[in-house]
């Protein structure tokens, strides 16, 4: 066996020779060199030397590490972020193994009946110290509890290398919501696993005051397809949406739900009272309960065809009073402010300056009409500019509109735009409220002399100017006896020749088309064209999470029908079964259908961008044209 000691007394041995040959060694100082001599006889030792100290090296770390990376010791803890929590909240559940090389195999979750589980990740953390390999390797998860009351997370077990390591239980208090406002008091209470309701913020408003709207959909469970939603007309009011749909956890009659909220805004125009028609629902009902059912189970199962209906709503709208109604008020409803401002305050008679007045606030922004302004016999007036932005964010209608005015100053010295006043009435104190804007002061200098041309010495010339004919450029067409020279045929007829080509190229797609549908059948075209379809409806989808989503599901299942001429109704499972579709297709079908489920209903989602499950879900598609 080759010895450290062995291989230095080499090392010395041939670093005594001498030879001209020199090869250089960094040392302390970067300025200067050193260097070992090496006779260019003994290079091939040297080399031969080289890898025999990688071979030590290996041995030695071999040797001193194996019992690190090769030790069978694996510690399995699990621990979640609270143990008291309340029923509409969540709680972090992580199960962690710690050893050498330590990992998680062939880890399986027991049935939580009393929670619904989403994963929320894996990290892993491998370190290095005194020679010691160790690793910790984590799997969140995140647990939502249906009931109150004391629940408990079972033991988790784990098998590995023979022998069995076991977590403890843990205990989790889940205490009841803390109780519900007036509002949600007046809510029906529910048992079902879909149910939907539809609120308005008022019963009473005014003519012109914003009124919110809200439909929310209920469920603990997915469904098979998706849903059809007829909302009320609302005729005799404008109306506004504001998206995006909330989504959200909520526990209702003991029992926790996910919530999709769709609102929007409405404009009484006239008074009276009016009844809203109930909103409709059309849902299949999946016969799996839980967000987290089987993939097969929850599409390709069973489900039955359900519609949820809605109580009608009534409004009732009142005019607006008389009574101490400002003079210039002009129909603006709801609250607002106002301010004014010039791109300058220094300027000389006869310049352009730009008044702009805004007025901002929460209403029908799109109805606000202009200030009246003041008679302002100082300036020279231009038409009002008008413009307005529009902002939903909140879910509430606010925004601004901006009128601008360009004004001509006529004299100088100090010039006062006195404020601008403006009334609007305030519904939530049923009064007429009035808001101005400060006071302008300019600055008018005496207007730039006029400018023109002088002569030698500067003195200015008040000759007229005299313009001399240099030339005549336009030569006069002269009338010719006779006709004009007469045109060729393609001349004469260039128009209806350049239609020509036109109607054969449709004439050509007429025929070709026509004999498509006699020669090929319908079957079959449709079978040819699925996958276009399919393709351009996954690229072409928003990026809004549940709308992605949902468009994808169809799209897949529709093409699997449409590719194999099977009906609408025809369960997608016995589709793949009768064309022997492979094992490995089923289950990344099964797995992206799950990860599409998880991103409509959980409140976390998976955490894929819009962009990555528009590839996958092309990916995916290719997968299926070449099997069916």
């Amino acid at each position: 066996m080759v010895t450290i000691r062995h291989l230095l007394r080499q090392m010395v041995s041939v670093g005594a020779h001498m030879s001209e040959e020199f090869y250089p060694v960094s040392g302390a100082n970067r300025e200067r060199t050193s260097y070992v001599s090496v006779p260019s006889t003994d290079i091939s030792a040297v080399i031969k030397l080289f890898y025999r100290l990688r071979i030590l090296a290996a041995a030695f770390f071999v040797f001193n590490f194996a019992g690190a990376l090769f030790a069978g010791d694996l510690n399995i803890t699990s621990a979640v972020s609270s143990r008291s929590i309340g029923l509409n909240e969540q709680l972090t559940l992580t199960i962690s193994a710690t050893g050498s090389g330590a990992r998680l195999p062939g880890l399986k979750l027991p049935t939580l009946t009393d929670f619904d589980v989403y994963s929320s990740g894996i990290s892993q953390n491998v370190s290095f110290v005194n020679g010691k390999v160790s690793s910790i390797h984590e799997h969140n998860y995140i647990l939502v509890p249906k009931k109150t009351g004391k629940l408990t997370i079972p033991s988790f077990q784990i098998n590995y290398k023979g022998k069995t390591y076991t977590t403890a239980a843990i205990d989790i208090e889940v205490h009841s919501l803390s109780p519900p406002s007036s509002a949600e008091a007046l809510a029906k209470p529910q048992k079902e696993s879909f149910w939907i309701e539809q609120r308005l913020d008022k019963r009473i408003c005014y003519t012109g005051e914003p009124v919110y709207y809200s439909f929310l959909f209920y469920a603990d469970r997915g469904l098979r397809q998706n849903p059809s939603l007829g909302l009320p007309s609302f005729s005799g009011f404008l109306k506004e949406d504001l998206p995006p749909p909330k989504r959200y956890s909520k526990v209702v009659d003991g029992r926790n739900y996910s919530v999709t909220e769709i609102k929007s805004v409405i404009f009484p125009v006239k008074k009276g009272v009016y009844k809203f028609t109930p909103a409709q629902l059309q849902i299949v009902e999946s016969d799996f309960p839980g967000f987290n059912n089987d993939f097969f189970s929850g599409f390709f199962g069973g489900g039955r065809r359900k519609t949820l209906e809605t109580e009608s709503l009534r409004l009732e709208v009142r005019s607006l009073p008389q009574k101490d109604k400002p003079v210039n008020y002009r129909g603006a409803v709801g609250k607002f402010s106002i301010s004014a401002e010039t791109d300058k305050k220094t300027l000389r008679a006869g310049e352009a300056v730009n008044l702009t007045v805004k007025v901002e606030g929460e209403g029908n922004i799109s109805s606000l009409t202009e200030p009246d302004f003041p008679p302002l016999s100082n300036f020279k007036r231009y038409d009002i500019i008008s413009s307005q932005q529009i902002s939903k964010s909140n879910y509430k209608m606010t925004g601004s509109k901006t009128f601008q005015l360009v004004l001509v100053p006529r004299v100088a010295g100090e010039q006062i735009i006195p404020p601008l006043k403006y009334a609007y009435f305030n519904p939530s104190s049923g009064k007429y409220a009035e808001i101005k804007t400060k006071e302008i002061r300019l600055k008018v200098l005496k207007a730039a002399p006029s400018g023109v041309t002088g002569y030698a010495g500067g003195a200015a010339s008040a000759l007229p100017v005299v313009f001399k004919e240099l030339g005549k450029d336009i030569r006069h067409i002269r009338p010719v006896g006779g006709s004009l020279r007469k045109r060729n045929f393609i001349s004469a007829n260039f128009l209806f020749l350049q239609i020509i080509p036109a109607v054969f190229f449709l004439m050509v797609l007429a025929v070709k088309h026509r004999l498509a549908e006699r020669l090929i059948p319908s079957s079959a075209l449709t079978r040819r064209s699925a996958f276009a379809r399919a393709s351009s409806a996954i690229s072409n989808l928003p990026s809004e999470r549940g709308i992605l989503c949902a468009g994808i599901e169809n799209a897949l299942f529709n093409f699997i029908r449409e590719r194999t001429n099977s009906e609408k109704n025809c369960s997608v499972e016995n589709i793949l079964n009768e064309k022997k579709a492979p094992h490995q297709l089923r289950g990344d079908l099964g797995a992206f259908v799950r990860k599409c489920q998880s991103e409509r209903f959980s409140p976390a989602g998976s955490g894929t961008l819009p962009d990555e499950l528009k590839k996958e879900g092309l990916g995916l598609l290719k997968k299926l044209k070449k099997h069916l």
